[in-house]
Order: structure tokens, then C-alpha cells, then sequence
């Protein structure tokens, strides 16, 4: 289990990794431009092109198999429930209580289709005392800070969001932002191209200088 400390230590990693190829690509893109290294550019606008190929291909088949896609990650959110959820001390739990504690707070809902998902956790059961719901699931005056304290132990449309399953207000959310996701998507895309082309292009500039000097 992952305490928050450690979760935000993994968090840190995996930026840093993300950080580590952007600075390899930047690198050979800059020392190939400087250095006028037909190889370096060559590398780098191939990497950008497998990059580009890949973000296409996963959007394309997340684009055919949307049905799946929707199905799978249903029972992949049911699944963390049901195995990993415990308790709501959000010092002391493991990463994925962590995650939905975070994320039902922030979403204003409960579960994955509503608070009865719980019911299948048998950490949570072990966990619960007398409480029905998480503290997450409840209208807070601050984060996991339940507005009516008898919120957990007796949950009403009044005091939670008991009801309100957190894959819908995900579809909704993205369904609502989509058009930002899209353009942010097509802005990526147009602007590795560019960097494609004018690696590719500042190639053959310099393969052209050197046979005008020849």
C-alpha cells in the first residue's frame, strides 16, 4: 500500500520519466540543428513520427472499440472498489482509496454507479464501523469534511451524493470538455508535424550545402 507521501513520490517519477524522453528529443533535435547532423535530425524526426503514429493509432482504436472501451473501464473502476478501497483516512490509505476519496469529493459522487459499489469491498466492510458511506460521498464544508456529520452513517439526497455514480460524471465531464480535448489534441498533432517537417527539411538543406560545396 501507498501512503499519500508515496503516491506523490510515484506521481514524481512518472513526471520525471515524461521529462526524460521530451529532453532526449529536445536534445537530438537541438544538437542535430546546431551540430548540422543529417543523423541526429534523422533520429529525432523519426521518433516524432513513431510518437505521432502511436497517439493516432491509440486514438483511432479508442475511437472503434468506444463500446468496449466504455465496458472495460466500468469493470476496471468496479474492480478497484471491490479489491482496494478501505478506509477514508486519507493519511493512512493505500493509493486507489486515496484516488477515489480525491476524485468523489472533487466529481460530487459516490461509487462507480453509486454508493452501493462499497458493498463489495471487503476492506471497506472491514473498515466501515457503522457508516453506510465513505466521507467522500458527502457534501463537505472542506475536503472529506461531511457538512452534516450524520451524513456517513445515514446518507440522504440532502446531505450526499450517494446516488450520483462517478462514471457518468466522468463521461460527462469529458463529453463537456471535448471540444477542448480536441483542439488540444489537434494542436499537439500540428505542431509535432511541423517539427517532422522542418526536421526532415533541414535535412536536405544540409545535404544540399554540402553538394554545393563538394
Amino acid at each position: 500500500h501507498f501512503t499519500q507521501p508515496q503516491v506523490i513520490e510515484q506521481l514524481a517519477y512518472c513526471l520525471m520519466a515524461i521529462g526524460a524522453v521530451m529532453f532526449f528529443l529536445s536534445f537530438l533535435g537541438y544538437c542535430g540543428a546546431i551540430r548540422e547532423s543529417q543523423c541526429l535530425l534523422t533520429t529525432y524526426g523519426l521518433f516524432l513520427l513513431v510518437i505521432l503514429i502511436l497517439e493516432v493509432t491509440a486514438c483511432g482504436l479508442a475511437a472503434a472499440y468506444k463500446d468496449r472501451a466504455k465496458v472495460e473501464t466500468k469493470n476496471y473502476l468496479q474492480t478497484t472498489i471491490s479489491k482496494y478501497y478501505s478506509s477514508h483516512d486519507r493519511n493512512q490509505s493505500d493509493a486507489v482509496t486515496l484516488m477515489w476519496n480525491y476524485l468523489m469529493s472533487e466529481m460530487h459522487c459516490c461509487g462507480v454507479d453509486d454508493y452501493r459499489d462499497f458493498a463489495l469491498s471487503d476492506k471497506w466492510n472491514e473498515s466501515k464501523g457503522n457508516r453506510i458511506i465513505p466521507e467522500a460521498c458527502c457534501m463537505q464544508t472542506a475536503l472529506f469534511e461531511p457538512l452534516d456529520r450524520s451524513c456517513p452513517y445515514s446518507p440522504s439526497d440532502s446531505n450526499s451524493y450517494y446516488k450520483q455514480g462517478c462514471y457518468n460524471a466522468l463521461i460527462d465531464w469529458i463529453m463537456y470538455n471535448r471540444n477542448l480535448v480536441i483542439i488540444v489534441a489537434i494542436g499537439v498533432g500540428l505542431v509535432q508535424l511541423l517539427a517532422i517537417f522542418l526536421a526532415f527539411c533541414l535535412c536536405k538543406s544540409i545535404e544540399k550545402y554540402r553538394g554545393m560545396r563538394l
